[in-house]
């Protein structure tokens, strides 16, 4: 499949953690051009450095590297000779980047602030989630084409993912009711960011609610990682300023950090 690799960063349809490979030196005769690239993951790869034994060769490296907790950049000389399967005669330097996993954002809403948020989140270095239960607002051509929807009760997807400090969670769905059990469950994982619509009554509501059904240990966590009312304080119901209030906050907080 041929995909214009020149720009690393805004390619969120592109599966990581992987190895960008990139020819940047050639000797002689070589299939391809300098600043060809192939992106390697687990599973797949995508663009070319030219097809056949160098192209393998480069293709097993960056996955041994994808082996490791750590793995650094380096370049790799390849002789294009008979020996290694190849007639050009020349030689390739090819460069390995280690890109490692993406956080992830999670809009739980696919309403008119959940679109808003998604949109102003589009193009930025984040895997963008987009997760709604009613099929009609779960549709993958009203939101920008990088963000994966989720046609999917939330409470499942919530339970059905590891969440890590490299997640952030959005809550913003058409009910309180549905607000509520999202919020529950996450309120006590380990996510880097987690923020829910609301008033500051909400918030105390939710809070004594969980502190009820939930125990003292989960509303204490409430209490300190949840941030309800959403956003940065901006006087507006419009749900492009409350998308980017949203954004400001989780950037400023989550996103931009390490």
């Amino acid at each position: 499949m041929e995909k214009n690799l020149n720009s690393v960063e805004y390619h969120p349809d592109l599966p990581r953690p992987a190895v960008l490979c990139t020819i940047v030196r050639i000797h002689g005769s070589a299939p391809q051009q300098v600043g060809a690239k192939m992106w390697v993951c687990a599973e797949r790869f995508v663009g070319t450095i030219g097809g056949g034994a160098m192209e393998h060769q480069a293709m097993a490296l960056a996955r041994e590297m994808l082996k490791s907790p750590k793995p650094e950049p380096q370049v790799k000389e390849f002789k294009l000779n008979e020996e290694a399967g190849l007639v050009c005669g020349g030689k390739a330097e090819v460069f390995f980047e280690p890109l490692p996993s993406r956080k992830s954002i999670h809009l739980f809403g696919g309403g008119h602030v959940g679109r808003a948020a998604a949109a102003v989140f589009a193009q930025m270095p984040f895997d963008l989630h987009v997760i709604d239960a009613r099929a009609e607002w779960a549709v993958q051509d009203a939101f920008p084409p990088e963000a994966q929807v989720h046609c999917a009760a939330p409470v499942e997807y919530v339970r059905s993912r590891e969440w890590t400090a490299d997640d952030a969670a959005c809550v913003f769905t058409h009910s309180h009711d549905v607000d509520f059990p999202i919020a529950a469950e996450l309120a006590g994982r380990p996510l880097g960011y987690l923020g829910v619509i609301g008033s500051k009554n909400k918030a105390r509501e939710f809070q004594d609610r969980i502190r009820r059904e939930k125990g003292e240990a989960l509303a204490k966590a409430w209490q300190e990682h949840v941030r309800c009312p959403i956003g940065l304080p901006l006087p507006s119901k419009n749900p492009k300023v409350i998308a980017v209030a949203v954004a400001a906050q989780l950037l400023q907080e989550w996103g931009l950090g390490k």
